[in-house]
């Protein structure tokens, strides 16, 4: 009952789950605790599966918890066994490690309950989309589009989890759209001030600790002021709104510049870099979604790589023409012609 996180079940679980007195419960809560799989709640039905919805599933969720729930339905399977809904609820707000924790073990979970048993599943982000009302929206949603193979069903439900992961965000929550890292909303205010040319730099440090973005500097520079602008013992996210004449034309165009000490700085931890990289692309995806175009990438180890002649190679790289010919080299020269008489 393992799976690559090496999470298993409890031996209360296990037991709960080998015996028929949970078909009598009409909701079940399972969280993740200490490496296994503990069974948290079980609670008889009272009436029938809407009537029992919202006083069983809405109680025993808290909001900053994350759980998996089986909830019973009415209706049985043609071998008499009932049909469950699987909820697998992860709020936005909980951290990295537990969203990956609980995204990797719902399958491990489903085959130890009976994925045969399973009518219907959905996941969740906030404690309202648990609601009666919210899980027949999403049965009418599901029935609107075409029968799916079990394998259509996995790959639609990787694609979906890679999606939720990508773009998590809510009105009543600084999330920046498009990625799994909380941001503060002075990060937010400055990125819209950014993308209307009120500044040209933002500086966004990634908080290791509280697994958020936050902003580090804002101001109006210029492109030679740029390198020392990068720190020399920490990575860094840098934007930056580049004012040039190309081709006659003058142009404004944002450059992303990832900075991290090479490998040879000690003193930049391990998790720290890989966060960092790891986080890269979700942050370009957000900020395409906030319509800020990005001209030119780079990733770098120090200031001096990014003067102002490496911003304007990178946003106009050198063109040649046409590739230079082969010239065939002359001949060893034997010295001058003599005349023979």
């Amino acid at each position: 009952m393992s799976c690559q996180t090496g999470i298993v079940a409890s031996s209360k679980l296990a037991t709960y789950l080998a015996s028929n007195s949970h078909h009598s419960d009409r909701c079940i809560k399972i969280t993740i605790e200490d490496e296994e799989l503990q069974l948290i709640q079980n609670r008889i039905a009272a009436g029938d599966y809407e009537s029992d919805w919202d006083r069983n599933v809405m109680v025993c969720v808290e909001d900053d918890e994350p759980c998996y729930i089986f909830y019973r339905l009415d209706q049985k399977a043609n071998d008499g066994a009932f049909n469950y809904v699987f909820m697998s609820y992860v709020p936005m707000d909980a951290g990295v490690k537990n969203k990956m924790l609980y995204a990797a073990t719902r399958a491990t979970l489903k085959r130890i309950f009976g994925d045969n048993r399973i009518a219907t599943e959905f996941n969740c982000t906030l404690r309202e989309e648990l609601s009666l009302q919210a899980y027949k929206n999403h049965v009418l949603s599901k029935g609107s589009a075409a029968p799916m193979t079990e394998a259509e069903k996995e790959l639609a439900q990787v694609k979906k989890d890679e999606a939720a992961m990508r773009s998590q965000m809510s009105n009543n929550s600084a999330t920046l759209p498009g990625l799994n890292l909380p941001a503060t909303q002075d990060l937010l205010t400055n990125l819209e001030k950014f993308k209307k040319g009120f500044i040209n730099y933002l500086q966004i440090k990634l908080d290791t600790e509280t697994e958020e973005l936050k902003l580090w500097d804002c101001a109006n520079i210029k492109a030679s002021e740029l390198p020392e602008k990068v720190p020399a013992e920490e990575p860094r996210y840098h934007l930056f709104n580049f004012n040039h004449e190309f081709e006659g034309n003058n142009m404004w165009s944002v450059v992303f510049i990832y900075s991290c000490p090479g490998y040879s700085n000690s003193k930049v931890p391990v998790k720290q870099r890989m966060m960092y990289s790891s986080t890269k692309a979700c942050f370009l995806d957000s900020l395409a979604n906030m319509d800020i175009e990005i001209a030119a990438k780079r990733e770098i180890s120090e200031g001096d790589e990014v003067k102002e002649v490496d911003i304007y190679e990178m946003i106009h790289p050198q063109k040649h023409a046409s590739r230079a010919h082969f010239i065939k080299p002359k001949a060893p020269s034997r010295g001058g012609r003599r005349l023979i008489r």
